[in-house]
């Protein structure tokens, strides 16, 4: 199977609901969805939280040193959904669309073994996934590195950015200047911008932890239920970037 149609039958596959109360999961489409994909790979459930699956490809052990890449899952669509519509995609991609590149690169092995994936709720509200994946962590007793969040965004998308570096909170210099120069083949095709809209990198960084949110620029309001308008040329370029930041960052 080409790579591209498979990144879009998982997208397709993964834009189903997901709703929460504050406190557990309430609708599971789409937590059905990914324990589904990812029931036979390396990659196990090594903590199921009330509002976050943490999986990883051994069970985290007490001194380990971790990078937590977090993609949320719920969503504040009434209705999901994902059309073709030529060069572009129409759906209700926040935050179906990282899901689904997260997915991708995690049955593609692209990357690195030392990763911990969180897919989380609550994020549009109070980010209680976030806060109990990193509670979840704690009591593991690993070290988490960095946190790389993924998210969808309205930045970049006039001037055609491919994907979007925001809210780098407490990253290194050294490992600032290698993602950047590690990018320079783009061409300038991606937007930065150091403090954008809260997101869960805000959280992970009340913690302690270095946190930089990698997105995808989409056109349209994020959350309402005409869906946002997605490049396909962002689509595997976003798998791709995915990988290699998560490469220099742990």
């Amino acid at each position: 199977m080409h790579p591209n149609q498979d990144f879009f039958d998982i997208l397709r596959t993964v834009t189903v609901d997901c709703k929460d109360n504050g406190e557990c999961f309430t609708v599971t489409d789409r937590v059905a969805v990914i324990e589904r994909m990812l029931e036979n790979t390396e990659y196990k459930l090594i903590s199921r939280q009330p509002l976050a699956l943490l999986y990883a490809k051994r069970q985290v052990c007490e001194g380990d040193r971790v990078l937590l890449i977090s993609s949320h899952i719920d969503c504040l669509h009434g209705d999901c959904f994902c059309s073709d519509d030529g060069d572009s995609l129409r759906g209700t991609f926040d935050n179906s669309f990282t899901n689904a590149a997260l997915l991708w690169n995690m049955l593609h092995d692209k990357l690195p073994d030392n990763v911990v994936v969180a897919f989380t709720g609550n994020e549009e509200s109070d980010s209680q996934g976030a806060v109990q994946t990193v509670v979840a962590l704690g009591q593991m007793g690993c070290e988490v590195a960095a946190a790389l969040v993924l998210d969808v965004t309205n930045e970049g998308w006039e001037s055609g950015a491919l994907f979007t570096l925001e809210n780098d909170l407490g990253i290194d210099i050294l490992t600032g200047y290698n993602i950047i120069s590690s990018l320079e083949h783009y061409d300038g095709r991606f937007a930065f911008k150091h403090n954008a809209l809260p997101d869960e990198s805000w959280d992970y960084a009340d913690y302690g932890i270095p946190s930089l949110t990698l997105c995808v620029p989409v056109d349209g309001d994020l959350h309402g239920d005409a869906g946002v308008m997605l490049r396909k040329e962002s689509a595997l370029e976003y798998c791709n970037v995915l990988s290699l930041i998560a490469g220099l960052m742990c």
